[in-house]
């Protein structure tokens, strides 16, 4: 899936769970635990979401966020869960610095958000996805129960496209051939035989080591080794690991 199917898989789920949860704005956000700065939340989709109050709770009020923060917590459940969140009417205005709540409340209500949801799904030990919801003062309250599944569905498949975004870009970083994998166009005639004595020099390893190593004698070695430096166009180990590092830019080849 590209990024293009990503955004219209989220417009598609994000809709139904607006529609069933009947929220005034929502948003899909990943949680890195190991972070503890504005790189803890990253936001990933939103709709109808305020940007001011995203930008406020990914610099402070995911801190003082009770529920996310239970997720952080010794012996906190490993699994998908749900928590809901009403700021009631009496709260005050000028909560103390101490009180977590008030300062979540106070941050939000600023926005004229009075009640929020969120489902919770570990991607790792250390990584979670998150759909916030939110409902502004004047709506009734949010139908959470309402849009589970639409919200399981849509976590679901957020997880699946991250997961496999990332095994891709994993598999663009590793090396997916030897690097002596093309020792036969480098150098003309090499033969299987010295394509491995090649490798085993590049490990670093001794002509005792190789021998050792490929069941060959010492004097078997320094023939094939002997070979090798004609068909590279060296004159020493030296010379062919830095032919080969260098991909053969540096060898002159022999027929």
């Amino acid at each position: 899936m590209n990024n293009n199917n990503f955004e219209m898989m989220n417009h598609s789920h994000s809709q139904k769970v607006l529609i069933r949860s009947k929220a005034d704005g929502i948003s899909l956000f990943i949680y890195d635990k190991r972070q503890d700065d504005d790189k803890a939340i990253s936001f990933i989709y939103q709709r109808h979401t305020q940007v001011e109050a995203m930008d406020d709770y990914r610099l402070r009020l995911y801190k003082v966020d009770s529920f996310l923060q239970k997720t952080i917590e010794p012996g906190a459940v490993q699994g998908t869960a749900v928590g809901l969140k009403t700021k009631e009417n009496n709260f005050p205005s000028t909560p103390s610095s101490a009180d977590a709540s008030g300062i979540y409340w106070r941050g939000l209500g600023a926005y004229g958000y009075r009640q929020t949801a969120c489902m919770i799904h570990p991607l790792s030990k250390n990584l979670h996805l998150t759909i916030g919801m939110q409902m502004l003062q004047e709506r009734k309250n949010l139908c959470v129960e309402q849009a589970l599944s639409a919200m399981e569905d849509w976590i679901s498949d957020s997880s699946d496209y991250i997961l496999e975004n990332s095994i891709n870009i994993l598999r663009s970083k590793c090396i997916t051939e030897s690097p002596l994998h093309h020792l036969e166009d480098i150098a003309q005639g090499i033969s299987p035989r010295e394509q491995q004595v090649v490798f085993e020099i590049v490990q670093g390893k001794s002509n005792k080591q190789i021998a050792k190593t490929l069941s060959l004698s010492n004097f078997t070695i320094e023939n094939h080794l002997r070979r090798i430096y004609q068909k590279f166009g060296v004159k020493s180990r030296t010379e062919l690991i830095a032919a080969v590092n260098n991909g053969g830019s540096r060898l002159f080849l022999h027929s």
